[in-house]
């Protein structure tokens, strides 16, 4: 066995350690932003009808991550009135075909806006270590995306 001389032990304790940077590498990429190993790109303030504001927040920043579908009464209520507003109809305008293809119109309607009312609408709250509160919401359909998002997020803040 070749013994090392304590210079030589000196020199090589005295090298630096440099771990080789990492690229940024996107982890998911959708409506709701984009994750990648260094930083979260999220679509901050972004509602039904807004697409909202871009924000970095880098992943060290971030304390805690929530995903929840939110319930709109209003929307249920107002579903609710829709089914049964034709029924209303049809017996104020009993043999008119106007009055039959109005009532069809407004349940069709009715049932739509019931239904959001009832699925919800995911939501996605980031709350960084400052204590600063974004959200993002999105329709009943962006659920899946909105969830596969929070939970990625939520493992990367977790590691």
């Amino acid at each position: 066995m070749a013994r090392l001389e304590s210079s030589e032990l000196v020199r090589s304790k005295n090298l630096p350690y440099m771990p080789k940077y990492q690229e940024d590498q996107t982890l998911i990429g959708n409506k709701f932003g984009t994750i990648t190993n260094h930083q979260v790109i999220f679509s901050s303030d972004k509602n039904l009808f807004s697409s909202g504001s871009r924000k970095e927040i880098p992943l060290h920043q971030i304390s805690s991550v929530r995903f929840y579908k939110q319930k709109s009464w209003i929307a249920i209520i107002a579903g609710t009135l829709g089914l049964l507003l034709p029924f209303l109809i049809k017996t104020l305008f009993f043999g008119s075909l106007m009055g039959k293809i109005t009532a069809f119109i407004v349940l069709v309607l009715g049932i739509g806006i019931a239904y959001l009312g009832l699925a919800g609408f995911p939501t996605i709250v980031i709350t960084t270590a400052t204590g600063t509160v974004t959200q993002a919401r999105g329709w009943p359909q962006d659920k899946s995306e909105a969830k596969a998002f929070a939970l990625i997020l939520r493992e990367k803040i977790i590691v």
